[in-house]
């Protein structure tokens, strides 16, 4: 018997089913839009956090070392790795454990390959490690916290705008036909360092993602006497205007072999007023090798959070535009920490 009251009800309802699983879907993962990142239900993020040499460290999979990040409010964490074909620790069991740990204490997972430093040669090396079925199993399992920094500072100065956009194609369709929709995160060449390859190519790479869900990370390695405060200010300028994806993925007050110096304190500031993300090099648990000055703790407590020392200490803690001071978390990776 024909019933148009209820056949208006269940065509109402399958409206809310379609519309639920369409909502659900597009809060899958987090999502940059024009050159802002926002979490999976649509909350702005601007990263404040550190780097950490998780792979060559004490504490592999951070058990210890992730509580005493989040000590300084850190909304993210970018974790330094190794495929498991460059270093047998860089197993798909191991990712997931370092994963794992870093969204118990609240703070969003970027992992990064190592692997192929200045090295263009070795990208394609790192994207293989990626679409791996047991590595995209660990990522699609985590994929709503996750950023994916698909290689850090891949080549160097000689690097051409076309090998640039070719590469980085192949490799954002590559790991885009795994099914995974996270953000990715593409340094510059040039050590990370060259923000103008990135700045000229970062448009047309984000119209190759059928995502659109692109980050571009400048690694702000300018010694300069004046500490590149200009530079920093012009080039943050520029990336503003034309409406790049920008955040800063590695920075410290000194270059490799301690060559002074870099304004940090102006990384920070104009950042704060851009709404720019910034990680500082690096936490310090595992010491640099290029400069121990670089480290953020030292001594017996390195690692830890009572072990802040100097620019560390001002970058987590004292500074007015420090991690403490500036970051925020939103409710959606509030709700990840097991003390929310």
């Amino acid at each position: 018997m024909y019933n148009p009251k209820l056949l208006k009800f269940f065509l109402m309802l399958l409206l809310s089913l379609t519309a639920i699983c369409a909502r659900t879907q597009a809060q899958g993962t987090m999502q940059v839009k024009g050159r802002f990142l926002y979490d999976p239900k649509g909350k702005q993020v601007i990263l404040r956090g550190v780097n950490e040499m998780f792979i060559w460290s004490s504490d592999l999979t951070g058990e210890k070392t992730f509580a005493e990040i989040a000590k300084t409010g850190a909304n993210v964490v970018r974790l330094v790795w190794l495929s498991s074909d460059d270093n047998p620790k860089g197993s798909a069991a191991n990712l997931d454990k370092i994963i794992s740990n870093c969204i118990a204490q609240g703070m969003i997972p970027m992992p990064e390959l190592h692997g192929a430093t200045g090295n263009w040669s070795k990208l394609q090396r790192q994207v293989d490690y990626w679409v791996k079925p047991e590595i995209v199993a660990v990522l699609k399992k985590h994929e709503p916290y996750l950023l994916l920094n698909i290689a850090n500072e891949v080549g160097g100065w000689e690097i051409k705008d076309e090998q640039f956009r070719e590469a980085y194609t192949s490799a954002i369709t590559q790991i885009r036909n795994t099914g995974l929709k996270c953000p990715l995160v593409i340094d510059g060449t040039g050590w990370g360092q060259n923000i103008d390859i990135l700045q000229a190519n970062g448009p047309y790479l984000i119209q190759q993602d059928p995502q659109k869900n692109l980050l571009f990370s400048v690694h702000m390695w300018w010694t300069a006497p004046d500490g590149a405060k200009t530079r920093i200010i012009n080039e943050i300028k520029e990336s503003v205007a034309m409406n790049l994806p920008l955040i800063v993925g590695e920075f410290a007050p000194m270059g490799v072999g301690c060559k002074k110096y870099i304004d940090h304190k102006i990384i920070m500031e104009e950042c704060q007023k851009n709404q720019i993300g910034w990680l500082a090099w690096s936490w310090g648990l595992q010491n640099n090798g290029d400069c121990a000055l670089m480290d953020m703790t030292n001594d017996a407590q390195n690692g830890k959070f009572a072990g802040l020392v100097d620019w560390g200490l001002e970058v987590a803690v004292t500074d007015k535009y420090s991690i403490r001071n500036t970051a925020k978390k939103t409710r959606y990776f509030k709700r990840l920490s097991k003390k929310a």
